[in-house]
């Protein structure tokens, strides 16, 4: 029963960091449109939510995204560290635990 706890806490913080990859992808797309349909093409016709994904977590790291001052894209990225430290901090904890 207590190897579920983790599962649990993994699961919630997942669900967490999809929904505001969603929410950033939204804000994204209204206030930088240009750039937002550069991300969005796809030439090889694909799945465009996939090529998206793929396109804007790249641009966070390295393209223009990771340039621009926007308050919400950093609070973007301190909570993608943040909640991939705390993933790694359960998962830790379990194996020295249980």
């Amino acid at each position: 029963m207590e190897s579920f706890i983790p599962l649990v806490l993994i699961s919630i913080l997942i669900f967490l960091q999809i929904k505001k990859f969603r929410d950033m992808c939204k804000y994204l797309s209204f206030t930088y449109p240009e750039e937002w349909g550069k991300l969005s093409r796809n030439s090889l016709g694909g799945s465009q939510w996939s090529v998206t994904n793929a396109n804007l977590s790249e641009s966070l790291k390295t393209g223009f995204f990771s340039t621009v001052t926007d308050e919400k894209t950093r609070q973007f990225k301190r909570f993608k560290l943040l909640n991939m430290f705390m993933m790694g901090a359960v998962i830790l904890l379990h194996f020295i635990f249980f």
